[in-house]
């Protein structure tokens, strides 16, 4: 069923990614009328110096 996809610098702890987990599996279920055992959650830690923003490295801002 639904799977969401969450890019987020590196740095963030394992209480908010439990916390992050929760609370979009729990919103997409609502929305989509779906089980929240059906709903897949993907963390993807970058680190800041492999994402641009504004046309900078996001370690140099």
């Amino acid at each position: 069923m639904p799977v969401v996809h969450v890019n987020w610098w590196k740095g963030a702890g394992e209480t908010e990614r439990r916390q992050l987990v929760e609370e979009v599996t729990g919103t997409v279920s609502r929305l989509a009328k779906c089980p929240e055992a059906a709903v897949t959650v993907i963390i993807t830690d970058v680190e800041k110096d492999h994402w641009g923003l504004g046309g900078k490295l996001a370690g140099d801002l």
